[in-house]
């Protein structure tokens, strides 16, 4: 080989050698910079690639992962491209699904719960949080601390998740948590009822299943803790029901029996249903004996529970309250260990019609018996009738009787207002009231005094409330006894006026003698009185004429005033007259002397 060619090979070994070493000192540094390039480029990767990591080969780099979506494997490759100095990808990026959202929503108190879990970002939080706080309620403390993440998968929709935890409370009181995670629906919670717990499962997998969530039940069922108990109250227009029962199927055919038996009255429903009551073992009997009870118990009052029933009220005879207590024992015969019947029913006694009667007999006595209950009213009708005839001196008989069993008597008062007239206008006969029945049967004095207290007594007593049967005769007047016409006679044939000389005005001891002619005059009806006027024989014939008639005037206005009817007195004038007629004498001749006619 000749020198040139050697020099020529020796340079180019160098020159190689230069350049290698050139390149590898230069290598690291340009790895150094992509290095930091692909950092820089991708420092949000963590959130959307899983175990990311990649490895440079001169410009040449490979990358290993997870990604949830295309979309974040694009944006990856994207900017590594856009990475000046990156000569090959070799992309190792695999697709991986979403992390699954977690809810749990758990009571941590008796009005405050507590909301956490993981969902995806945007805005989805607040949402949730509004859906529980209408769910839960105003006034309770609802604790929030949910995470937010971007590979977070979709919940199943709102409306959904708040309609199913509603729901749940609604069919489980005793709710205590909700969660939903791992595509499950988890129900926690209490409830005495499997069916309660039943539909709470199933209304979630209603809800749920579309969305690909499993249902886990977490509802304990408890056993009920109450006994059951049932109370009737009748009063009036109106059937209290209450108590506690455990099913309200039962409670409607109690309700249906009731109306069916007694369409009148309306329900009062007190009647509380709950899970939490054990089973009513005497339900059956309950239905068998509560038409009979409401059909045929006055104010009735039934109290049942599990160790005994209670049975009150009011019925109309004893054959009834036999025939109720044994159709108890009947219904009831099952019943074992220390159950009681306990009959307090009432026989109802109707009480006696109030009445009251007051008479005048024919011996002159007054009289006063009936039955009444209410002693105030007695005294103050008794006290009445004391005071109208302490003045007829007669003697009063009182035979009314006090019992508690009557009726209430309002119209003692209105009888009180017709003792006075009754009095005052009856000869004899009676008025009396019986419950509503009005009886007047009386002789009295006169035609108008019966009319009066005819009229009275209808007012008193109006028709229709009341039955009146009134039938009043007038007494006929008594003709006078020999006795009283011969002292009549006696009296006209005695009695003379006498008057001073030319005065017609009758003198006062003069008018002592007509108050006793007309006492005697009013004790024989139909006679009539004849006055003969006198003067003595002084002065004008005519004139004397003129002052007898005067004087005979004088006396028969007093005649009237003392209740002697005018058409019964007749004047005759006889004019001059000496003190000696036909052998009698007299005190004067100015005189009024007395016929009768």
């Amino acid at each position: 080989m000749n020198r040139v060619l050697k020099t020529c090979l020796i340079g180019l070994a160098f020159y190689a050698v230069l350049l290698w070493v050139s390149v590898g000192l230069l290598k690291p540094r340009i790895e150094l910079q992509l290095n930091e390039k692909i950092i820089n480029e991708l420092d949000e990767v963590g959130d959307i690639c899983e175990g990311f990591a990649f490895e440079l080969r001169g410009r040449d780099c490979s990358i290993t992962g997870g990604v949830y979506t295309d979309s974040d494997h694009d944006r990856i490759i994207s900017s590594i491209n856009s990475i000046d100095g990156i000569r090959n990808i070799d992309d190792g990026l695999t697709i991986i699904p979403l992390k699954n959202p977690s809810i749990s929503l758990i009571r941590i108190g008796e009005n405050s719960w507590k909301l956490d879990g993981r969902i995806l970002v945007g805005g989805v939080a607040t949402q949730l949080t509004q859906a529980f706080v209408r769910s839960v309620g105003e006034g309770v403390d609802l604790q929030t601390d949910l995470q937010e993440e971007s590979n977070i998968d979709d919940l199943p929709p709102l409306k959904k998740v708040e309609s199913l935890f509603v729901e749940f409370c609604k069919f489980i009181p005793n709710a205590s948590g909700l969660g939903l995670s791992e595509k499950r629906v988890t129900l926690i919670g209490k409830s005495f009822s499997e069916d309660r717990r039943d539909q709470a499962l199933n209304f979630a997998r209603s809800q749920m299943s579309d969305h690909g969530y499993g249902v886990i039940d977490e509802i304990t069922i408890l056993p009920p803790t109450d006994e059951p108990s049932f109370q009737i109250s009748d009063s009036n227009n109106e059937i209290l029901v209450s108590g506690l029962l455990k099913e309200s199927s039962f409670k409607d055919r109690i309700f249906d029996l009731i109306r069916q038996t007694d369409e009148q009255k309306t329900i009062k429903d007190e009647l509380d249903i709950g899970d939490h009551v054990r089973n009513a073992e005497w339900g059956p009997s309950l239905v068998r004996i509560i038409p009979a009870l409401v059909a045929e118990v006055n104010k009735l009052k039934l109290n049942l529970s599990s160790e005994s029933i209670v049975i009150s009220g009011v019925v109309d005879s004893d054959e009834k309250k036999r025939s109720l207590e044994q159709l108890a024992k009947q219904s009831f015969e099952g019943k074992k260990g220390s159950f009681k019947i306990l009959n307090e029913l009432v026989v109802f006694v109707p009480p006696e019609k109030a009445s009251l009667t007051m008479s005048w007999d024919e011996d002159g006595s007054f009289n006063l018996k009936g039955l009444l209950s209410q002693r105030d009213l007695y005294e103050q009708f008794l006290s009445v009738t004391g005071d109208e005839i302490k003045d007829k001196n007669k003697e009063l008989n009182d035979k009314i009787e006090l019992k508690e069993n009557v009726e209430k008597a309002p119209w003692v008062n209105r009888m009180a207002t017709l003792v006075g007239p009754f009095v005052a206008a009856v000869q004899w006969g009676a008025l009396s009231v019986r419950g509503d029945e009005v009886a007047l049967e009386a002789e009295v004095i006169d035609s108008v005094s019966g009319d009066v207290l005819k009229a009275m007594v209808e007012k008193a007593f109006p028709v229709p409330d009341y039955k009146r049967i009134i039938q009043i005769n007038v007494a006929e007047p008594a003709g006078p006894t020999d006795e009283e016409i011969m002292t009549l006679e006696n009296v006209m044939m005695d009695t003379v006026i006498y008057f001073d000389t030319e005065s017609s005005k009758i003198k006062i001891k003069e008018t002592k003698k007509i108050e006793s002619l007309v006492e005697a005059f009013l004790k024989v009806p139909g006679s009539s009185i004849a006055l003969l006027g006198y003067a003595d024989s002084y002065g004008n014939a005519d004139y004397n004429r003129k002052l007898g008639r005067k004087r005979c005037e004088s006396v028969r206005d007093s005649l009237v005033e003392l209740g002697v009817n005018d058409l019964l007195i007749e004047i005759e004038v006889k004019g001059e007259s000496e003190k000696v007629v036909n052998g009698r004498k007299y005190e004067s001749g100015r005189r009024v002397e007395f016929e009768l006619r």
